[in-house]
């Protein structure tokens, strides 16, 4: 019988610019007293569940949210740049109303249905499909069979999602990835399974 491989996804603790509601991409801003705490509190409801390791996106706001649910899971955590967030370039720092008036035209193209369109300075939609694929594919073949945490962005659950549940990048999101969120899917058979999604 195959094993089956299982990965915890967490988003990060909130942080400074999440209540800003500016984008983060791969710049950062220091998690608030409320990300600190939630995390702490989701390392304790974790402390029972046997994982072979974290992996957490090298990006400040994620690596630390990692070390704080280490506190009670004492494992080695692995810092790996396929889990950081979408590169959103010349946006990072600004709101989405910001952006939609500075920068009409790349706000346009950014939200239209052109994969390949490249932010200035960041990636594309179909860049960042293929970082979500790259990690699955790591994921099923360094670690099958294990349970594995990974501590990482919205961004990322958010198109590790669609490409399980067969959703269109281009589709508007119709779910929502709170921070420090647990979201839980397995591999098995050739195929992934979405277990449980937005526990806090």
């Amino acid at each position: 019988m195959e094993a089956v491989t299982r990965i915890s996804i967490v988003r990060h603790g909130e942080t400074e610019w999440n209540i800003d509601d500016r984008m983060q991409g791969i710049k950062d801003s220091p998690l608030t007293d409320k990300g600190i705490k939630l995390a702490k509190e989701l390392g304790e409801k974790l402390s029972d569940m046997k994982f072979s390791r974290i992996y957490t996106s090298d990006l400040g706001r994620a690596f630390d949210t990692a070390k704080y649910i280490n506190e009670r899971l004492d494992l080695e955590i692995v810092p790996e740049k396929l889990l950081r967030e979408r590169n959103m370039g010349i946006f990072e720092g600004y709101s989405w109303a910001y952006v939609k008036e500075h920068y009409p035209e790349e706000f346009r193209k950014t939200v239209s249905d052109d994969m390949e369109y490249r932010i200035p300075g960041g990636q594309s939609k179909q860049d960042y499909v293929d970082q979500i694929a790259d990690f699955m594919k790591f994921i099923t073949e360094k670690h099958p069979g294990e349970n594995i945490l990974a501590v990482t962005h919205r961004g990322f659950i958010d198109f590790f999602m669609r490409q399980v549940m067969g959703i269109s990048v281009n589709a508007r999101r119709c779910f929502k990835v709170g921070n420090t969120s647990l979201n839980v899917f397995s591999f098995e058979k050739g195929r992934w399974v979405l277990e449980h999604f937005g526990d806090i």
